[in-house]
């Protein structure tokens, strides 16, 4: 039996982890081709979708360590 709550926390880390991949291989793509607001946009992206990734990470780890399943 599949522990319904690391179910989600598996989707939620492997969602943002997607989108955290996909705004790095934009940022890499754009690089050298756009405006310097417009990459430190990029780059402020990429870091706060970091952040998500390390964060869903930690939940998923934490439910893991707590309900050892």
């Amino acid at each position: 039996m599949i522990c319904e709550e690391k179910r989600q926390f598996l989707g939620a880390y492997q969602a943002i982890t997607k989108k955290y991949s996909d705004a790095v291989s934009e940022l890499h793509h754009k690089m050298g081709t756009v405006s310097k607001a417009e990459y430190d946009k990029l780059y402020r992206l990429t870091e706060e979708l970091h952040a998500e990734v390390t964060r869903a990470q930690g939940e998923l780890n934490s439910h893991v360590m707590a309900h050892r399943c």
